[in-house]
């Protein structure tokens, strides 16, 4: 049986001239959610949306699919990725490994502009935690931590490292981690911000590592815990 196809409804960027472009701004998308997992990407509506060839967009399905964004069904086409539980552990896993160590890294190189600006992201989320829960706060939360850790890692002067993570974060996963929080988790991890940004500014590496280590498995429990209540075992 042919898989029901679910037709594009969604705004995609102005349209894009490069394969690279082209390459974001599906990735954008799938990274906002515009799409839902098992959804059908059809090279033509995309092609159509963004203003371009069949063959850019024929590219970027296939970097985005050889990345773990989409997946490709012989004789069905290309549909979005389903995270399970086990991709969940393994960027978890991988997180563990490479953040702690980026954030010790960066307590040895980071400057005094950046560390004013993860202060200034660190009040802000806590002051978050303090209003009632809505939509657009959550949105802040999200798009403060998203830059408070991209700055830590960027301090770390290790490139690829900071690309890997960076890949790993922009998955539609971090966003389903983020919205997992109850206002209980959101005040716990905005406090282990702040705590991070102390440990950066005394330079102390250790510190750094240790509290972005809880910082990650805090957030996975958050995951798990989610998950195990909406899929209880039978």
């Amino acid at each position: 049986m042919t898989p029901t196809e679910v037709v594009l409804h969604t705004t995609l960027p102005e349209p894009a001239r490069s394969a690279d472009d082209v390459y974001v701004a599906i990735k954008e998308a799938l990274a906002g959610g515009q799409y839902s997992a098992g959804q059908y990407l059809r090279e033509e509506q995309l092609a159509k949306s963004l203003g371009v060839s069949r063959t850019p967009v024929r590219e970027a399905l296939r970097r985005l699919d050889a990345e773990g964004w989409v997946e490709t069904r012989a004789n069905y086409g290309v549909r979005v990725k389903a995270w399970t539980l086990q991709d969940a552990r393994e960027i978890f896993e991988a997180r563990l490994l490479i953040e702690p160590y980026l954030a010790g890294r960066a307590a040895l190189a980071i400057g005094a502009a950046d560390i004013a600006r993860l202060k200034a992201l660190a009040d802000a989320m806590l002051d978050i935690t303090q209003r009632p829960t809505t939509s657009e706060s959550c949105e802040a939360w999200f798009a403060a931590n998203g830059e408070f850790h991209a700055i830590i890692t960027a301090a770390a002067n290790n490139a690829r490292l900071d690309r890997s993570l960076r890949s790993m974060k922009e998955t539609p996963l971090i966003k389903w981690t983020f919205d997992t929080y109850n206002d209980a988790d959101r005040e716990r991890s905005a406090r282990q911000h702040v705590e991070i940004v102390h440990a950066l500014e005394q330079r102390n590496a250790a510190w750094a590592e240790a509290i972005t280590r809880c910082h990650i498995l805090a957030a996975e429990k958050a995951v798990l815990d989610r998950h195990g209540r909406e899929h209880p075992a039978s």
